[in-house]
């Protein structure tokens, strides 16, 4: 049929473009974050792309949902503000057709939400945190680049190279200043290369052709010593292990354990995706405008949807990983209470009509009128 083509592309366009926005939005805020931790020296940079790329599959389960609720929303709210609409329901498209019409997408984008909360969040989640923990472990020589000041943990060396081989164990023009409580030195150096002892496992910064500066100019004991080769030992960062979030947990894992927390971690992926078919009926009626309302008019309404959602969704959470509600009831009312509104939303709009809901429930229409 031609104009359930002309729908679905219509909602399938508005549904990149969202997701598109939504991801730039989501880029930049991680963006700032990762950036920061490699300004204090806990990533190497070359991990930015691959944790950005990881913290992008771990959320993309929460971002659907959203993306899906104002695709619709905003290409239908487009059809009612051309009149589009309008036509359509003059030829008999009225709000079943329509939502037949949208329903099309229902179980691909089900399959989907699905496959990324139960299985590809979790493992991109548990990836992150492992790639993290494994750079946490790095010596502070692993994180020099050239041009830059690298700081140690417990703040006794700062390092600085000019420049780096390719492999980046050959150092030029080096600097390295330490402190030994309240003793300072400072050695300086044209070359230098990384150097790691077979037998203990200790790194090492060896600085060749160089000089050593130690205590404070002016003072007696203020001494200058050259030095063919001289050997800095960084000391091994101590990091506990990696402790596995709950968000990086499997799913089998999480059906297995008697931990409510597990419980309500479950849960909250579980109905993810019946989520997302809810907000796909709410977006119907939602967008459906008044005469001369703008394509945005309902955009605010939809926000203060998704804000009480997003507060029931945190809430529904804490209380099942606090045993304030039975596990049975858990997260399950969610899904359940979004399908509701759009039911009671259809009934309001169509009242008056005849239609295979309001000819059933007439205690419903009786209610919503």
């Amino acid at each position: 049929m031609i104009i359930q083509r002309y729908i679905i592309k219509e909602v399938a366009t508005t549904l990149l473009a969202v997701m598109v926005v939504i991801l730039l939005i989501f880029f930049s805020l991680r963006f700032v974050r990762i950036l920061g931790d490699v300004a204090e020296g806990i990533l190497p940079a070359e991990l930015v792309l691959t944790l950005l790329s990881l913290q992008l599959l771990k959320n993309i389960g929460g971002i659907i949902p959203l993306a899906v609720f104002f695709s619709i929303l905003l290409s239908l709210g487009r059809l009612y503000r051309d009149q589009e609409m309008v036509a359509m329901t003059a030829s008999g498209i009225g709000q079943a057709k329509l939502t037949v019409f949208i329903m099309v997408f229902a179980p691909l984008i089900f399959i989907i939400n699905a496959a990324t909360t139960l299985y590809i969040s979790p493992w991109a989640a548990a990836k992150a945190d492992s790639i993290r923990h494994a750079a946490e472990n790095r010596s502070e020589l692993s994180l020099l680049a050239a041009g830059r000041f690298v700081e140690s943990r417990d703040g006794e060396l700062i390092m600085y190279v000019e420049e780096l081989s390719d492999d980046q164990r050959e150092l030029k023009n080096v600097f390295v200043q330490s402190r030994k409580g309240d003793r300072k030195s400072v050695l300086s150096s044209e070359t230098g290369y990384r150097y790691i002892d077979e037998k203990s496992g200790d790194e090492f910064m060896v600085m060749v052709d160089g000089y050593r500066y130690e205590g404070e100019p002016g003072q007696d004991d203020y001494r200058i010593t050259q030095f063919v080769k001289h050997a800095v030992r960084v000391e091994e960062k101590s990091v506990d292990a990696a402790a596995l979030h709950r968000s990086a947990k499997t799913t089998l894992f999480l059906w297995s354990s008697p931990d409510l927390r597990d419980t309500a971690e479950l849960q909250s992926r579980i109905t993810i995706p019946f989520v997302t078919i809810a907000f796909m009926l709410l977006a119907i009626p939602l967008s459906k405008l008044n005469p001369r309302e703008g394509q945005y008019g309902r955009l605010f309404s939809a926000v203060f949807v998704y804000v009480i959602y997003n507060s029931l969704y945190g809430a529904a959470y804490n209380w099942v990983a606090r045993d304030k509600v039975s596990p049975y009831i858990g997260m399950w009312w969610l899904p359940v209470l979004l399908l509701l509104v759009a039911v009671a939303m259809v009934m309001w709009q169509t009242r008056g009509q005849s239609n295979w809901l309001n000819d059933r429930l007439p205690w419903l229409r009786e209610a919503a009128a």
